[in-house]
């Protein structure tokens, strides 16, 4: 996205003065629209080494998007999901690095972790573990 009022390209379908700052107007929408009315997504970028950490190392970046916000049971669909795959790709553990959102510290999303993490302690094939680290957030970010 531009900076608001740089001279530019304007947006698509839209032109304005070069020296007019560019805004956001809400649209609107008909109350029985049927398209969800958010998105969420989730994302994971995926990093190994398997050649020595001198190599470079092999990286993926894993997208789900569900309709709705994001909630504490489409959380533990997404780690089921990167888990499952983790182990396919011969991974033993997840480290998760995440804000405070409620979805990621709810108690469903916790006595998910928990209930995932004693089931691959009970068996070898089960899908990579997973344990979550929320990241404080950066004093400079907080309002």
């Amino acid at each position: 996205m531009e900076p608001v009022g740089s001279p530019g390209p304007p947006c698509v379908g839209h032109t304005r003065p070069a020296d007019q700052p560019l805004r956001l107007v809400e649209q609107t929408v008909a109350k029985d629209d049927p398209d969800p009315k958010a998105l969420a997504g989730y994302g994971l970028l995926v990093r190994w080494w398997t050649d020595g950490p001198a190599a470079p190392p092999h990286e993926e970046a894993w997208l789900r998007f569900v309709d709705g916000r994001p909630v504490s049971a489409s959380t533990t669909r997404f780690l089921a999901w990167a888990c499952t795959k983790l182990a396919a790709a011969g991974k033993i553990a997840l480290l998760l690095v995440w804000d405070n959102a409620s979805w990621h510290l709810s108690k469903e999303v916790r006595d998910w972790l928990g209930a995932h993490n004693r089931q691959v302690d009970r068996s070898a094939r089960r899908a990579a573990a997973c344990g979550s680290c929320p990241a404080p957030c950066p004093s400079s970010a907080r309002g």
